[in-house]
C-alpha cells in the first residue's frame, strides 16, 4: 500500500486529490485504511466521511472483496451525522517536513502536528493561526536529509513571524534530532497571540520541555533587543504586504549589525507580482549585491513529496541574504 496517502490524509488534503491506486484497494489495505482513519473520527469526522466515499467508490469499481470493518466505519453515527467544520473551528493537522522526495517512513521526527484553523485566513488580528505554503516549502527545503543546504550544527536560529511555528519546530524536531545539535531556536512574532497556540503545538510534538526553543515578541522596525549572536534568520510568507517590507529589512539589517548574523533565509509565495517586486527592490536597497534566490519552484504542486501543495499554489522562492 502507498503509505504516502496517509501523509496526505493527515494534512487534510481534499479527498479528490488523495492518491488512491489499485494496490491500495486490497482487503489487507482496507483493514489498514480503517486502522489509520479511525483516530481521526474525534477530530474531523466529516473529512473522514469524504475520504471514505472516495475510497469506497474505487473499491466498488474494482474486483476486490469489501472488508466488513470498512463498511462498519462508514456506518458509524459520527460519520453519518458529520457536518463540515466551520472556518473558525480548529483541526489537528500533521505536516511532513523531512525533505522532498523522501519515502514515507512514519517516523514521528519527520512530521509536525499543529492545531490550527486551516480555512481561516486571519484571526485574533494575525495571519499566524494557520500554516502557509511557503512555510511548508521552507521546512522541507531546510530539512533535506540527503544534503541540507545549511549547516545549523551548534548554531542559533531566529525565526521572524513564526505564526504556527512550523518552520522552527520542523528544524527542532527533524534537523536537531536527526542531523546535528542546534544551540538555540528563537521563535519571534509581532503578535503574542500566536505563542499560546505554539505552546500547545510544542506539547503535541513532544517539545514542551525543550531547552533549545524559546519565544520572544519582536516588532519589526523597532530595537531588536535580541541577546547574543544569531547565526541564521529564517522566515516564510512574511513579504505579502509592501507596507511591512521596510521595517522587515530594517530588523534583518539590525540582526546583521548587532548580532553577527551569517545569513537570512526567507521563503515567499509569489501571489502578487507588484509585492514581490517591491520586496526585491527593498532587498537591493538594504542589501545590495548580498541577496540571491537560493531556490524556486514555479509549480509546487508538481513536487514529489509527502507533503501536498494545492494545484493553485503559485511560485515559491527562497531568498538568501548573506553577510
Amino acid at each position: 500500500m502507498n503509505k504516502r496517502l496517509f501523509a496526505y490524509i493527515e494534512q487534510r488534503v481534499p479527498a479528490r486529490y488523495v492518491p488512491i491506486s489499485s494496490s491500495d484497494l486490497t482487503y489487507e489495505s482496507q483493514l489498514l485504511f480503517v486502522e489509520r482513519l479511525t483516530p481521526l473520527l474525534s477530530l474531523n469526522p466529516y473529512y473522514v466521511k469524504t475520504i471514505l466515499r472516495e475510497y469506497i467508490a474505487k473499491i466498488e469499481t474494482s474486483n476486490e472483496e469489501f472488508a466488513d470493518e470498512l463498511y462498519e466505519l462508514y456506518c458509524d453515527p459520527q460519520i453519518l451525522n458529520a457536518k463540515e467544520l466551520e472556518p473558525s473551528q480548529p483541526d489537528i493537522l500533521k505536516y511532513s517536513i523531512a525533505g522532498f522526495g523522501q519515502p514515507f517512513t512514519g517516523d514521528d521526527r519527520d512530521s509536525i502536528t499543529i492545531k490550527e484553523t486551516p480555512k481561516l485566513i486571519s484571526g485574533a488580528n494575525t495571519t499566524g493561526l494557520r500554516t502557509w505554503e511557503a512555510a511548508l516549502y521552507l521546512s522541507n527545503f531546510l530539512n533535506d536529509n540527503g544534503e541540507p543546504p545549511y549547516n545549523f550544527r551548534d548554531k542559533t536560529i531566529l525565526e521572524l513571524g513564526c505564526g504556527t511555528g512550523l518552520v522552527s519546530l520542523a528544524i527542532a524536531k527533524n534537523y536537531h534530532q536527526k542531523v546535528g545539535h542546534i544551540r538555540q531556536i528563537i521563535m519571534t512574532d509581532g503578535s503574542t497571540n500566536v505563542f499560546d497556540n505554539i505552546t500547545e503545538t510544542m506539547s503535541l510534538n513532544g517539545l514542551a520541555n525543550s531547552e533549545t526553543i524559546k519565544c520572544q515578541q519582536l516588532i519589526w522596525g523597532e530595537d531588536t533587543a535580541v541577546d547574543g549572536n544569531v547565526d541564521y534568520v529564517v522566515a516564510a510568507d512574511i513579504t505579502f504586504d509592501s507596507r511591512l517590507l521596510e521595517p522587515l529589512c530594517a530588523t534583518i539589517n539590525d540582526l546583521f549589525v548587532k548580532n553577527h548574523l551569517l545569513a537570512a533565509i526567507i521563503a515567499a509565495t509569489v501571489r502578487n507580482p507588484d509585492t514581490i517586486s517591491d520586496w526585491e527592490t527593498q532587498l537591493s536597497k538594504w542589501f545590495p549585491h548580498r541577496w540571491i534566490i537560493k531556490s524556486s519552484n514555479a509549480s509546487p504542486n508538481s513536487i514529489e513529496s509527502n507533503c501536498w501543495f494545492n494545484v493553485n499554489t503559485q511560485e515559491i522562492r527562497v531568498y538568501e541574504i548573506g553577510s
